[in-house]
């Protein structure tokens, strides 16, 4: 019952009658997450809104309650067009092809809260122009010691935003990200954690938490990702194992993972001779499409799970490690 009012909620709060043409039809300006700056009317609220009114629109049609459901999907195409509207009017020597934190401001170290279009709520499809845009501007700017340092408010090097763009790397088949994940596990303290900001001279916390529950998390969905993730309409297998990984004689293995079909156990039976994929799924809905994709392997798309895969190596793109230092280098 309380899904409807918040539907409500986001039509009332959205500004419809303020006359700025960058900021139309957006949420208000507000403080927003705590690292992206002082309050602005940030796109980070706005893409958040935009996925609860989808998540909206699916949960009411579950529940048979079709007209608040069309309601709701409308209300987030609404959002999108004026999101859409708002970053094509930002001049392009302050976007440089990417999305700023605001509308109202260049790309800066603020510009990390507009990926989560992509990572991850994939509001964006893999590999949007845009958000690598904003990516590689990141990636220039604001990397300190192969990290993401935010220069806003926590005045330090961010293991969980680094890894929030390794996501985004990873979604778009992009290699650069094993050059973020080795950086962060070379950041990680002697007990296996990140400060919520480390200091770039003593490597230890600057600010926040001590031991940071979200950048453990995200190390957590990193590697779970790597093995296992989800696109809207299938289960991608293996994109992001490293190539250092197959030459080992002990098996891989990641699971059991919960996945919106599921849950799936990945096993890559000895990896460095004749490598092979085993799935254990247990459905508990229709099953999705299933690719394998490893790293220096041929693709094998829509598999069936009860088989197991043997890998072909990719001798045309074999799977080469990126060094951290040349992390802005494709």
């Amino acid at each position: 019952a309380s899904i409807p009012r918040a539907v409500e909620w986001i039509e009332r709060k959205r500004v419809l009658d303020d006359g700025d043409p960058l900021h139309a039809g957006l949420l208000p300006a507000g403080f927003s997450a705590e690292h992206l700056g002082p309050n602005d009317h940030y796109y980070w609220d706005d893409f958040w809104a935009e996925a609860g009114l989808q998540g909206a629109g699916d949960l009411l049609d579950r529940h048979g309650r079709g007209d608040e459901a069309k309601r709701a999907r409308a209300e987030a195409e609404s959002l999108r067009r004026s999101i859409d509207r708002s970053i094509q009017r930002i001049p392009v020597w302050r976007s440089l092809g990417g999305i700023p934190a605001s509308p109202h401001r260049r790309i800066d170290a603020g510009a990390i809260g507009t990926l989560v279009a992509d990572y991850p709520l994939q509001l964006d499809a893999p590999g949007a122009p845009r958000i690598l845009a904003t990516v590689d501007a990141l990636l220039v700017r604001c990397f300190l010691h192969g990290g993401f340092f935010q220069d806003m408010i926590h005045s330090g090097i961010n293991a969980y935003l680094t890894l929030d763009i390794a996501q985004t790397l990873l979604r778009a088949g992009d290699v650069r990200y094993r050059a973020l994940v080795d950086a962060v596990a070379k950041l990680a303290s002697p007990t296996g954690q990140w400060p919520e900001a480390i200091h770039p001279q003593s490597g230890g916390g600057c600010m926040g938490d001590g031991q940071h529950g979200w950048a453990a998390a995200e190390w957590v969905m990193m590697l779970r990702n790597m093995f296992l993730r989800e696109e809207a309409d299938r289960l991608v297998i293996g994109s992001g194992i490293l190539p250092g990984w197959f030459d080992s004689d002990e098996d891989l293995l990641f699971g059991p993972s919960l996945t919106p079909w599921g849950e799936v156990t990945v096993r890559i039976l000895h990896p460095r001779r004749e490598p092979m994929v085993e799935l254990d799924v247990q459905w508990r809905t229709l099953p999705p499409r299933i690719d394998v994709m490893i790293p220096g392997f041929k693709a094998v798309l829509a598999i069936d799970p009860s088989q197991r895969v043997t890998l072909e190596r990719d001798v045309a793109n074999p799977a080469k490690l990126c060094p951290v230092p040349d992390v802005v280098a494709k």
